[in-house]
């Protein structure tokens, strides 16, 4: 059994993606951006990158890690498993997820994602209304809520996270997603060397252990840029109420969850995909 015609067609639609995202063009503005942020990067001392990148990939596996554990994650693939059976009965656990037809794992998944867009949207509005914790707390928590998208993503597509390999795949997925324009394609295709295509047991991850990159620390300093807008944009007030940051912080935020949605979305989709031409050519 090959790929179904609406398989194909999914195929073609992330292909048209991944072009429109690696090789689009770019505006002179954004350009001007990174190039900006290219130097300050250049700028910032090469031991003090690595031991900030070192602290925040070890916050970021330990929170993923410890996430598992917990109810709310116990009770979100319970859901997702009760939704699923509205298309198949005999889902039991999330590995039967995979038992499902990729329009119907794409349903699932894209429910999932509008919570996570829903969550960035208010988180970065209460970061806009001002305060000094909503501050202090806004890259940690949009942090954690895009590894947890991913996180969910991985799920739908019915990988089980309690393997150090695919708890390891969901942190570099992150990562790739989430670096600048200009270096997401290299690690993109990394991603997709490092994939074990044709062994479905496999436990431990074998790829390179290390995560974030130098070019990655770009990310939070843009959001501390975003942070510093938002203190000047909170003195325009609208009978009192800081409108303006409300709607620049929810709109940079959502921005930013929309793309990791969006392309960890794409990722597994190419993976589902791949794994079931694997299958159909061991077979």
């Amino acid at each position: 059994m090959t790929l179904t015609i609406r398989e194909k067609e999914i195929w073609r639609e992330i292909e048209e993606w991944e072009f429109d995202t690696f090789y689009g063009k770019e505006t002179d503005f954004s350009r001007t951006y990174q190039l900006l942020f290219d130097r300050a990067v250049l700028s910032i001392n090469v031991l003090d990158t690595k031991k900030m990148l070192s602290r925040i990939e070890n916050i970021l596996f330990h929170f993923h890690a410890m996430l598992l554990q917990t109810r709310i994650d116990k009770q979100a693939k319970s859901e997702l498993i009760d939704q699923a059976r509205i298309f198949r009965s005999d889902i039991y656990e999330i590995k039967d997820m995979q038992k499902l037809s990729i329009d119907q794992i794409r349903f699932l998944a894209k429910k999932q994602l509008a919570r996570q867009r829903l969550t960035a949207l208010a988180q970065g509005g209460l970061t806009g209304a001002g305060g000094v914790i909503f501050t202090l707390s806004d890259l940690p928590l949009l942090l954690m809520i895009n590894l947890r998208t991913v996180h969910l993503i991985a799920t739908t597509y019915g990988y089980d996270l309690r393997k150090p390999y695919e708890l390891m795949l969901v942190l570099k997925v992150f990562h790739a997603v989430s670096l600048p324009r200009t270096l997401r394609k290299k690690a993109w295709d990394q991603l997709f060397e490092e994939l074990n295509l044709n062994d479905e047991d496999l436990f431990f991850y074998e790829g390179e252990e290390d995560v974030l990159s130098s070019g990655w620390i770009q990310q939070p300093m843009k959001h501390i840029v975003k942070l510093f807008f938002l203190i000047f944009a909170r003195k325009k007030l609208i009978q009192g109420i800081p409108i303006f940051g409300i709607l620049v912080g929810s709109a940079f935020n959502y921005r930013f969850t929309n793309y990791i949605a969006v392309a960890s979305h794409q990722f597994y989709q190419k993976r589902w995909l791949l794994e079931k031409k694997g299958r159909t050519s061991s077979s």
